[in-house]
């Protein structure tokens, strides 16, 4: 049996959860966010991190460990943790930089601060009780002419004598061919999901009326197995398409299930189309 003062207090904790989850929900849906980093801007960051890495094992000299803080003009903070997986991946240095305040700034999607200069950069790596910082700042990272570049400074430096133990500038650019799986990507997410599924729907009417010819040929075998064959070959098609094309939206159950019914449409529009076809033949 329930008192009046806990069933007070269950209520008002409720409340409180359910006020938090909707001030959670609506900072998820309309605080910042962080800029978003197409396939050929992470290519060409991709490419130059191992550079990088074999750079800073180079210059260590006799640090064990470090700090690495967030580039400058890197608003994504792609390249920033890019470097971070790229070293520890290594084990070149043992990095000591992942404060909580860091964790609580990518959980909200926040700025972290930056550190361009030495002075400044030498005085955080103090603060984290680390031998050495790497930090820098980025000139470059768009994409250019159906490719991509980047153009950073990057700084390894002491924390103990503020010696600068690696001072240098990275520079890539990649230029991909016009098929290559990063501008596919690139090209994919420059159009919305609505224009996607619109396009997949012209494909699958217009692909069997297209080859109708085929499908007459392989009906008039007269052929179960054959028809069979046919109609799956169709529908897989489509399957791969419709999921090269909207693979990236199917995040939830109802969206695989609008998924499985697109499917499932394609599928009796081609068997319509074959009966079309058998019609023709007889």
């Amino acid at each position: 049996m329930f008192y009046r003062w806990q069933y007070r207090a269950f209520f008002q904790a409720g409340t409180l959860a359910f006020l938090c989850y909707l001030a959670w929900l609506g900072w998820v849906n309309l605080g910042p966010r962080k800029p978003e980093v197409g396939p050929l801007r992470k290519q060409v960051a991709d490419q130059i991190v191992p550079q990088v890495v074999e750079d800073l094992r180079a210059a260590r000299q006799t640090v064990q460990t470090a700090a690495l803080l967030h580039l400058a003009n890197d608003p994504s903070d792609y390249v920033s943790d890019q470097l971070r997986s790229g070293i520890e991946r290594s084990g070149i240095v043992d990095l000591r930089d992942r404060t909580f305040m860091d964790k609580v700034r990518n959980l909200l999607n926040l700025r972290h601060p930056v550190f361009a200069d030495l002075g400044p950069a030498v005085e955080d790596g103090k603060a984290l009780g680390v031998q050495a910082v790497v930090f820098g700042k980025i000139n470059t990272f768009e994409t250019a002419s159906g490719g991509a570049k980047i153009d950073f400074d990057l700084f390894f430096a002491s924390v103990g004598n503020g010696q600068v133990l690696l001072n240098r500038k990275y520079q890539r650019e990649v230029s991909p061919g016009l098929l290559s799986n990063a501008v596919v990507q690139e090209q994919m997410q420059s159009v919305r999901p609505a224009q996607r599924f619109l396009s997949w729907v012209v494909i699958v009417l217009l692909l069997p009326v297209f080859t109708i010819a085929f499908i007459r040929a392989m009906v008039r075998k007269e052929s179960n197995r054959v028809n069979a064959f046919t109609l799956t070959v169709y529908t897989v098609v489509d399957a791969l398409l419709a999921y090269l094309l909207l693979g990236a939206s199917l995040t939830g159950w109802f969206s695989v299930l609008l998924f499985l019914v697109a499917v499932g449409a394609a599928l009796a529009y081609n068997f319509y189309i074959m009966n079309f076809a058998l019609k023709l033949e007889t």
